[in-house]
């Protein structure tokens, strides 16, 4: 299974950290979707909008207890699995070679046939 990088960024006002935070937080729980950046590799970025299962109120989760020790606030964010992108859905997507990775690949290649064809140069000249 592979790994993405999905990020979400908001640009919030507030007093502090934890307040702006708190407020993200707070936008992205009373928003019926969530746009985010999916990142597979550098070629292969795409915009997912993501329904927000907490604002429709569908699949609410259990409440989670009151940590004594501070953590990030962020950490606890749950959404819903129901995608706006449908087509984005249940697809495994074959991964792309990028030109840089075939040029890099041709080019290990021909410099291991390169020192192989020379030891074998060597080897040949010796007397036997």
């Amino acid at each position: 299974m592979p790994y993405y990088l999905v990020t979400q960024t908001s640009l919030v006002e507030g007093e502090d950290e934890v307040e702006a935070a708190r407020k993200a937080l707070s936008k992205l729980q009373s928003g019926d979707a969530v746009e985010f950046t999916v990142k597979y590799d550098e070629e292969n970025i795409r915009q997912v909008t993501v329904a927000n299962a907490l604002a429709s109120g569908v699949a609410q989760p259990a409440p989670q207890e009151v940590r004594p020790s501070p953590e990030p606030i962020l950490e606890n964010i749950a959404f819903g699995a129901s995608a706006v992108n449908q087509a984005d859905t249940g697809v495994a997507k074959r991964r792309r070679l990028s030109a840089r990775s075939v040029v890099f690949g041709l080019n290990l290649f021909a410099a291991g046939l390169i020192v192989g064809l020379v030891i074998m140069a060597l080897g040949d000249g010796t007397p036997g």
